[in-house]
């Protein structure tokens, strides 16, 4: 990443902390990993948001923050741009600056919905879409398309114990080359190019109350999950491939979710389910 204009710069991140609203302070750097800008730290009584204009990754700030037990449940770190994203299965997350980068520390009781847990989470990135009048729909395990394309993915990890959730949205524009979203016949998408007109720390103030919300409620309802899918899961009822499942290659026809956040086919073996692998719709 090239050299940052110290006023862009400066004048981007009062934006952000305008819109965040608070009282924001610089944060020392020594300690912390991933980071090539300032750190701004706002702190309230039940977690601790952050902000940087450039770092390796969210993933990697929030890790090193956790080590500092500097980053409690419900805690944030949002992003301008990012240099070494990553998305599901270690592949590259082409960060454009204009979009969103964030990870959020979940609450160890989120454990509990296993598989669903992504899931659960893109539900709720659905909510936030259909806030903007947009109708998203999740495509297992981890992906939010609206219009058959893709706008935004998740990611969770645990990191000794705890568990951190990954969340991209394209809000300004998607890649333009994307080997792995061409070979899968999704195009990128973003939120701004249907025409809604919404800013980083905006979109991010929607998810984080979207997700203190309605996160609690599927952990205490994992078949409310379930439920929410049936109404915005990507290719159901449709033909889909699947690849990387093992025995369950091939073509299929997407039934739905299984309670435990597996995919229900429909084969020619006769129904399965799956736990993990890809699936690509055969034409869109």
């Amino acid at each position: 990443m090239g050299p940052v204009d110290d006023h862009i710069l400066n004048t981007e991140m009062t934006g952000w902390r305008k819109c965040l609203g608070g009282q924001w302070d610089l944060l020392a750097l020594s300690r912390t990993s991933g980071i090539s800008a300032p750190l701004w730290v706002s702190r309230n009584e039940k977690n601790r948001r952050y902000l940087v204009h450039a770092c390796t990754s969210t993933m990697d700030v929030a890790g090193s923050l956790l080590k500092q037990d500097l980053f409690p449940r419900w805690s944030w770190i949002l992003a301008a741009t990012q240099t070494r994203g990553r998305g599901q299965l270690g592949r590259s997350w082409i960060s454009r600056s204009g979009n969103l980068f964030a990870t959020i520390r979940l609450p160890q009781s989120a454990g509990t919905l296993g598989n669903l847990l992504p899931l659960a989470l893109g539900a709720v990135l659905a909510e936030v879409m259909a806030g903007l009048g947009l109708s998203a729909e999740v495509k297992w395990p981890n992906d939010i398309l609206v219009g058959r394309t893709k706008v935004g993915g998740i990611i969770v990890e645990e990191r000794g114990g705890t568990l951190l959730a990954g969340i991209g949205i394209n809000v300004d524009q998607g890649p333009e080359t994307d080997s792995f979203s061409h070979s899968f016949k999704i195009p990128a998408g973003s939120v701004q190019s249907f025409g809604v007109g919404v800013s980083v720390p905006g979109l991010w103030m929607q998810v984080e109350q979207c997700m203190t919300r309605c996160l609690p409620a599927f952990i205490s309802c994992p078949g409310c999950v379930v439920e929410r899918l049936g109404t915005c899961l990507a290719f159901r009822d449709e033909p889909i491939v699947v690849t990387n499942a093992g025995a369950g290659d091939g073509p299929a026809t997407l039934v739905g979710i299984s309670t435990s956040g597996g995919l229900i086919l429909r084969t020619a073996r006769g129904e399965q389910i799956i736990n993990r692998g890809q699936i690509i719709p055969p034409v869109l």
